[in-house]
């Protein structure tokens, strides 16, 4: 998409609102705004869109700027992405879970008949827990959004001692499994939250796009009117007027607004609206830190596209989970390599010195899993992400957009914190422009 810059000398570009950030919050209200026929521009400060989606291209080899992936059953993102253009490679269900010393195969009973055998007669959990999954799967898949609202507000951990889980499930699967989808072992993230996404892994699967996560953003970028997103176009100022919003940017660039939308996390939303009220109003959301660290192997130490969970805590090691990514799709390695994919969750290092120490205690663990060929991976990569994901320690019912100084806010810090989220929030910006006097609506 091509690139405008305005002389010093032009006065602002009239429009009727402006976006600001090109992360999947703000490319699905950009692309709901421009199919209602109004115009819009779309500022994103980097070079690409996607926010925190992105991939990168190393020698051959698709590193997703951490470990990401799309749950299928997302129906926003069902709404909104074509699935088949994006080529999408799941992952097997359940996982490969690490626990003293051995490998052990939580496999889902209702997809993998075949596997669940062996996992039915292995002694690392009761069998009652086992059977508890069960339960607590078919409870899931009858919820409706009205039921996960009604039911009580408490974290995930507790929810499931009170649903009669032992602590050895929950230590060796449910801590690493939905630590690593919520970032945190502790599992202080809402039981409404996680019982909505336990539902969605019961229907579908966790995938990815053949050629990389950031297939996701493109894809919605690709749909969006010539101009309308505007790269390297970082905000510069904002200044309300009497009818609208002026908005500067890099470029030199001006724009008048009738409305503005920040699509940005929750740090650049305060700054940039520290110009036009008091900063410090709105609260700052907690964020999980993580990372993801990248190697090279000629030879990949598991042979299906599974996650594999570290199922003896964090004394064992840093890394929660791991994927060999080439195995859930060649085209994130060249021939003849694999791409093996570490995540430490808790852990954001801000030093070369500190990443190396991190990477080592990484490299010391996987050794412990998989010997001496551990020796031979080459690191790619690494990403340390401060700002990975906002802490879901609440779920409340999603009515409408928020809008602070007359400022519309979208992105998954004030949703659910998810793709589901991002894409959800963005939608419910466009639509309070769009109809501000329709009644609101409930979503996740």
């Amino acid at each position: 998409m091509s690139q405008m810059s305005l002389p010093d000398s032009q006065p602002p570009e009239p429009i009727d609102v402006v976006v600001v950030g090109a992360g999947l919050a703000g490319l699905a209200c950009a692309q709901q705004l421009t199919a209602a026929g109004l115009s819009v521009r779309l500022l994103e400060a980097a070079d690409s869109p996607g926010g925190r989606i992105r991939t990168d291209r190393v020698d051959g080899f698709l590193l997703d700027r951490g470990f990401q992936v799309l749950l299928t059953e997302y129906p926003e993102a069902q709404r909104l992405f074509d699935y088949p253009a994006l080529e999408l490679r799941p992952f097997l269900p359940g996982a490969l879970v690490r626990q003293a010393g051995s490998f052990h195969r939580f496999a889902d009973p209702f997809r993998e008949p075949a596997k669940s055998l062996a996992f039915l007669f292995d002694s690392i959990v009761p069998l009652r827990d086992k059977l508890l999954v069960a339960r607590l799967r078919g409870e899931c898949l009858q919820l409706t959004t009205e039921r996960v609202f009604a039911s009580e507000e408490e974290t995930t951990r507790e929810y499931l001692r009170r649903f009669g889980f032992s602590p050895f499930i929950i230590e060796r699967f449910f801590e690493p499994f939905f630590g690593g989808v919520f970032l945190e072992r502790n599992l202080s993230t809402s039981a409404r939250w996680f019982r909505w996404l336990f539902s969605i892994f019961a229907r579908g699967h966790a995938a990815v796009p053949r050629l990389g996560m950031e297939r996701l953003p493109q894809q919605l970028a690709a749909r969006l009117p010539d101009q309308t997103l505007r790269l390297n176009s970082a905000v510069t100022r904002l200044e309300k007027t009497a009818t609208g919003w002026l908005v500067e940017a890099d470029g030199p660039a001006k724009y008048l607004a009738n409305r503005l939308v920040l699509a940005t996390p929750d740090a650049q939303t305060r700054s940039l609206m520290a110009t036009v009220r008091s900063p410090g109003v709105a609260p700052n959301r907690v964020w999980n830190r993580t990372t993801t660290i990248y190697y090279a192997a000629s030879h990949a130490p598991v042979e299906e596209p599974v996650v594999i969970l570290n199922g003896d805590g964090p004394s064992a090691g840093p890394v929660n989970h791991l994927a060999v990514m080439s195995m859930v799709t060649a085209d994130y390695a060249p021939p003849g390599a694999h791409l093996i994919c570490a995540n430490v969750l808790g852990a954001a290092p801000e030093s070369d010195d500190a990443m190396q120490k991190l990477e080592s205690q990484v490299r010391a663990q996987m050794r412990r899993w998989f010997g001496e060929p551990v020796n031979r991976w080459n690191v790619l990569a690494g990403y340390p992400i401060a700002r990975a994901l906002p802490m879901q320690t609440s779920l409340q019912p999603f009515r409408a957009a928020p809008i602070d100084s007359g400022v519309l806010l979208c992105g998954d810090h004030v949703a659910s914190s998810s793709i589901q989220g991002a894409l959800v929030s963005g939608r419910m910006a466009a639509l309070r422009i769009l109809n501000p006097s329709s009644s609101p609506s409930t979503a996740t």
